[in-house]
């Protein structure tokens, strides 16, 4: 008997999607209200009265099938939508909620993606009830009440540049993955984006290997004001640094032209340390006297509020959180959490590339400041920031609190470790980028010799007005390496003319440095300098390749290539040449937006992208070469069965595996170095697993200890904590490892 398909929702749209008219609306009782996230529902749902019903969605609805590409590609892209299972059972309450309902109102996030979820929502449900969407930008009772005032029809433009996405994505992974599993090995998988940032950071490895390290050295000296005989003022030696040298400069900074961004690094004349003997000799036999004095205040602007990307990295930086993780957390405080009985949103949309502010809440912020800093922080006019993200797209709002009063000392008690340390993060930069700037008194005073062969420099920076710094501190970014930060030091009163005497002189020595390797942070940063993906998508990039193994996170959260990463990135570079280049990321994006905008049509654009790519991929099946990953044999033998091992990569790091993989599972870890980890057999015992009642339980070890763990694993994950009697008869006792 022939399988049945499962029923299949098709949509072929030969031109743009338009707006469904909806049939009359035939009287009801209840005004359906839908979002995607059941925490949303149970937030908003304590916000509106009983004349309204709030129902989740719980996310996508309908996505292409995962059996088949699922777009027609001969008929102008026509796309063929299922259901998701979950959603199955989710549509069918929703369409005897809907039966009943006057309106359905369509209240999943205000973005593409959020108005893709929308349409599909409509186009499920069997209601003759009208459809209106409300979308706002935070979760609180004024803002739902707000946009329920002012509903409006779908924006289709914004519907067919996601489902546009939706269909390139799936194109470019549908057939290149099956191509990287014929020429390279099977499970691997390649994307339009996801590619792209592979290939940054497989050309990072190359530029650090071929950069050449250098010696170089710089001279600094240890002066003193000479006072006038009998002042008693006992003002402290101040360091100085050689800055000139027989009429040169004695630093340069070489710019590099990188794959992705420029990069600039310090060297100096000074190559071997015999090249600073003659400048120390002639600086302690010199007369040195002020030659120049600049004194003159500096006003620092704090940071705009945080977008979605400042928001991954600031997070990774101070806080040390993933980009995953800190989009799940941020989106907690979104979605709503209690606070004295009151459940409320703590954020506004946390998927923003926008750095407006409404009026509103710049008022409720420089209230705050006035009362709580004095109105010496509080600037005359609420500030204004720029957009200057690639592309930025939809009139969102910066992430910002809810409510400038929400204080992270107030609430952090209702919140777990994670949400307390992002709001505070999120609050303190918002209420920074409304107060005043920072006030710095710069000094630099410059010395030289008597006949003018060297100059001499010292600088420093103490605070004036504290401003926005009063509660963010900002990390001042390196923008050339090895370059000396400002320093902070006392100066005695020095102008023009002064003597100063000489105390030492010492030499430093500097290597050149190497561009540095990724992490999530600075690629996050080089993504959305780019233009490549959007807020939404960055976290889930970094997860894919780093899942896929064409990365590894290293213990100090460096991303590295892998092998195979490199090995990938050279087949498609090879044959996909547009698509593997930043431009053309970039201008891909740029055109979803001009779609997202109503600029152009969609179909025109799928057509465009697909006729070269087409011929790309048929030049490449027939002529890409196959390749493997290395394997490299070694001479280790394997723990369990005594074969030789082999030594593989996988996202973990380099390992050693037994030769007879898959019919023996024998492993052992390798560390970055590529030296043996210490490996731990496990050793049968007599005791039978009390969860299964039926396998026996092994001795295994993990970093926190001794453990004993059913061997049915995975089928059984029974685990129970010997004691240290049981651990030493084991081990003494040591069999045959199971």
């Amino acid at each position: 008997m022939a399988e049945k398909k499962p029923k299949v929702i098709v949509e072929k749209t030969p031109k743009a999607a338009v707006e469904k008219k909806p049939k009359a609306a035939k009287a009801g009782t209840k005004h359906l209200v839908i979002v995607e996230s059941p925490t949303k529902e149970k937030t908003i749902s304590r916000f509106l009265d009983s004349d309204f019903i709030v129902r989740s969605s719980f996310g996508h609805v309908r996505d292409l099938p995962k059996d088949e590409l699922g777009v027609d590609v001969k008929d102008k892209f026509g796309a063929k939508y299922v259901l998701v299972e979950r959603a199955k059972k989710i549509i069918a309450e929703l369409n005897a909620i809907a039966k009943h309902a006057d309106v359905v109102y369509l209240a999943t996030d205000p973005d593409r993606e959020g108005e893709a979820i929308s349409w599909h929502l409509r186009e499920v449900i069997k209601t003759d009830a009208p459809f209106k969407r409300i979308s706002f930008h935070e979760i609180t009772k004024t803002a739902i009440e707000e946009s329920l005032k002012s509903p409006r029809d779908l924006d289709m433009a914004l519907v067919n540049a996601q489902q546009s996405r939706r269909i390139i994505d799936r194109i470019v992974g549908y057939k290149l993955s099956p191509l990287l599993w014929s020429k390279i090995k099977s499970g691997l998988s390649a994307g339009r984006v996801q590619s792209v940032t592979v290939r940054l950071i497989a050309e990072r490895a190359k530029e650090i290997a071929a950069f050449k390290e250098e010696d170089y050295y710089t001279l600094y000296t240890k002066l003193a004001k000479v006072m006038p005989e009998g002042d008693q003022s006992g003002y402290k030696d101040f360091e100085s640094k050689l800055v000139r040298w027989e009429g040169a400069a004695v630093e340069a900074t070489i710019l590099l032209k990188l794959f992705a961004e420029d990069y600039r690094y310090k060297t100096s004349v000074f190559k071997k340390i015999e090249d600073t003997v003659e400048a120390g000799t002639y600086l302690r036999s010199s007369k040195l006297t002020v030659s120049k004095v600049d004194a003159k205040a500096v006003r620092q602007k704090p940071k705009p509020p945080f977008i979605t990307s400042t928001l991954q990295q600031d997070a990774y930086n101070k806080l040390g959180f993933s980009s995953d993780r800190t989009m799940k957390v941020a989106q907690s405080l979104y979605e709503g959490v209690e606070l004295e009985g009151e459940r409320s949103g703590l954020i506004t949309y946390m998927r923003t590339d926008s750095f407006n502010v409404s009026a509103d809440m710049q008022k409720e912020a420089a209230k705050f400041i006035t009362e709580i800093y004095g109105k010496d922080f509080c600037p005359e006019k609420p500030p204004t920031y720029l957009k200057k993200v690639k592309g930025a797209q939809e009139a969102h709002e910066a992430i910002h609190p809810t409510s400038a009063y929400k204080r992270p000392e107030e609430t952090g008690k209702f919140l777990n470790p994670d949400q307390a340390k992002l709001y505070d993060l999120i609050w303190r930069r918002f209420m920074a980028s409304q107060m005043e700037e920072a006030v710095f008194d710069s000094l630099s005073v410059e010395f030289s010799d008597e006949k003018g062969r060297s100059v001499l420099r010292t600088s420093g920076r103490t605070v004036k007005f504290e401003g926005y710094l009063k509660i963010y501190m900002e990390e001042k970014e390196e923008e050339v390496a090895g370059e000396d930060e400002e320093g902070s030091a006392a100066l005695p009163p020095l102008k023009e003319g002064d003597v100063v005497m000489l105390r030492d002189v010492s030499t430093k020595a500097h290597k050149t440095s190497p561009p540095p390797n990724y992490n999530e942070a600075s690629i996050i940063k080089t993504l959305e300098k780019h233009g490549i993906g959007r807020p939404s998508t960055y976290a889930v990039i970094i997860k894919n390749v780093i899942d896929r193994g064409y990365i590894n996170r290293e213990k100090d959260r460096k991303l590295l290539i892998t092998e195979l990463g490199a090995l990938v990135t050279e087949k498609l570079k090879d044959f996909f040449k547009e698509i593997m280049e930043i431009s053309y990321t970039a201008s891909i994006e740029d055109k979803l937006d001009d779609i997202a905008d109503g600029n152009m049509d969609w179909v025109k654009f799928m057509e465009d992208f697909y006729t070269p790519f087409a011929a790309d991929l048929a030049t490449a099946e027939k002529d890409m070469t196959r390749s493997r990953p290395n394997v490299i044999k070694t001479n280790e033998k394997c723990p369990l069965c005594l074969s030789p091992m082999v030594q593989r990569e996988s996202r973990f790091g380099k390992y050693l595996s037994c030769s007879r993989f898959p019919k023996c599972k024998g492993k052992v870890p390798l560390d970055k170095e590529g030296n043996k980890q210490d490996y731990f057999a496990p050793i049968k015992s007599e005791k039978i697993c009390t969860k299964c009642n039926k396998n026996a339980m092994l001795l295994r070890k993990s970093a926190r200890g001794y453990f004993l763990a059913c061997s049915g694993f995975p089928k059984c994950r029974n685990i129970e904590q010997p004691t240290p009697e049981e651990v030493e008869k084991l081990i003494s006792t040591r069999t045959k490892p199971a």
